[in-house]
């Protein structure tokens, strides 16, 4: 449970806008073996709310990953189906985590807040709720869930996430020296899953106060492989460095087809290094169609793209300015930033 939460509070990943049509994608990757396994238990016994909550969450894990959205849909239409009236916690937490994801945050609020009615000690809930609210830079309600942690979690992940919410009120440079203090005080937390959260927040306070090396050694300290978010930090700790170079152990091969926040990332480093042009074709054939298709739920990876990969001050500042109606995180100000700065023939500085 409590490796669930913590991976949650290291940020929400926008699902595609629009599920009803088909992007192109390429060719669909083996169907995992739990998630096999957990369809043919739930067929056998439709009833069984724990086994729906386990496959729920196995269609948004496999979800968070993909290129296109069929586990989305899967997902979506397991919660159709079971329905949403159960009070069963995990299907709740479940059904929440799905909501938050396609950015539909004041349901997924109603939703962790029928949790909290049952049992208002919830730490997953509380740190759902938390999440959300800094999303929506709602720094004092993200305050009082952490704040609500006090009691029913460790110490440690109360400290760590007022000290996220501290970051983001206008105390960053503090918050960042307290929050490597803790760090540094708990050495034998290194693989757990506090230690990771922690990470994933010493990495974005040290991009925001420009110390990029910094951010590379908090991710180099991550546990393998990291997930999406951990890849884009780390890949940002180097672009965002004007005296750094993209390693080439972080290029992936070009027969790769990450997903879209990453292959933009691997594009605007290919193109800084000169060398080859894939990424940047393939990166300009994703960003193509989801332009085309309006897509708003992936605006923040269209203004990045038309910012620092092929800079478009109009698209940018469209497509940043539609981001930040839906997340209002340091980073998607800092983006808004950048395509506002932009210039019709001019590339944006990090």
């Amino acid at each position: 449970m409590m490796l669930n939460a913590l991976i949650l509070m290291s940020g929400l990943v926008s699902a595609p806008s629009d599920q009803s049509d088909v992007l192109w994608q390429p060719q669909a990757a083996a169907v995992p073996t739990d998630i096999t396994q957990a369809e043919a238990a739930l067929q056998k016994h439709p009833e069984n709310i724990h086994l729906a909550s386990a496959l729920l969450t196995g269609y948004l894990r496999e979800a968070r990953i993909e290129q296109g959205h069929h586990y989305l849909n899967l997902a979506n239409k397991l919660i159709a189906d079971v329905g949403s009236d159960h009070s069963q916690r995990d299907w709740l937490i479940a059904i929440a985590d799905t909501l938050q994801y396609q950015h539909q945050f004041a349901e997924a609020r109603t939703v962790l807040n029928r949790v909290l009615e049952e049992s208002p000690r919830d730490v997953q809930a509380q740190l759902m709720l938390a999440r959300i609210a800094l999303t929506l830079n709602e720094t004092d309600n993200a305050k009082q869930h952490c704040t609500d942690l006090m009691g029913s979690a460790a110490l440690g992940v109360v400290s760590t996430c007022l000290l996220e919410v501290q970051g983001r009120s206008g105390n960053l440079e503090r918050a960042y020296t307290r929050l490597t203090q803790l760090h540094e005080q708990q050495p034998g937390q290194a693989q757990s899953a506090i230690a990771h959260w922690r990470l994933q927040i010493l990495t974005e306070q040290a991009l925001l106060l420009g110390d990029y090396q910094a951010a590379q050694r908090w991710t180099a300290s991550m546990p393998t492989p990291l997930n999406v978010v951990d890849k884009k930090r780390r890949l940002d700790s180097y672009l965002w460095d004007t005296d750094a170079q993209v390693p080439d152990a972080l290029m992936l091969d070009c027969k790769q087809t990450p997903v879209d926040s990453i292959t933009i990332r691997l594009a605007w480093a290919e193109k800084r290094n000169q060398e080859g042009h894939c990424w940047q074709d393939y990166a300009r054939e994703r960003m193509q169609l989801r332009v085309m298709r309006d897509e708003k739920l992936h605006s923040a990876d269209i203004a990045y793209y038309f910012t620092y990969v092929e800079p478009d001050a109009e698209q940018a500042r469209y497509w940043a300015q539609q981001n930040i109606e839906v997340a209002q995180e340091p980073f998607d100000y800092r983006l808004l930033s950048a395509a506002n700065a932009l210039q019709p023939t001019q590339e944006s500085a990090p």
